[in-house]
């Protein structure tokens, strides 16, 4: 590819990465503020429900993982390939 394009793919590839990791600081956060919830609930029902919660939140942020884990080796790809048409166009 050109590096134009390559640029390019890197360019939109960090934008995603970016709003993906705001994404999971957010789930992160809210993974632990019902964590902390959980332990300071009074009864049972209280508990459960954070508890759960919890649950949900992090079964999110595995999913957006294993997108941020695949995210991070398209980048790998398009740096190498960028970097082999930065070479090739300016003979280094």
């Amino acid at each position: 590819m050109h590096l134009a394009n390559e640029a390019g793919y890197l360019y939109v590839l960090s934008k995603e990465l970016m709003a993906l990791n705001k994404q999971l600081k957010k789930l992160t956060m809210a993974a632990e503020k019902h964590l902390y919830n959980h332990s300071r609930a009074k009864t049972e029902e209280e508990r459960l429900h954070h508890r759960t919660k919890h649950t949900r939140t992090t079964i999110e942020i595995t999913y957006l993982m294993k997108k941020h884990q695949d995210l991070l080796e398209k980048l790998r790809q398009h740096h190498l390939a960028f970097d082999h048409a930065l070479r090739r166009e300016h003979k280094i």
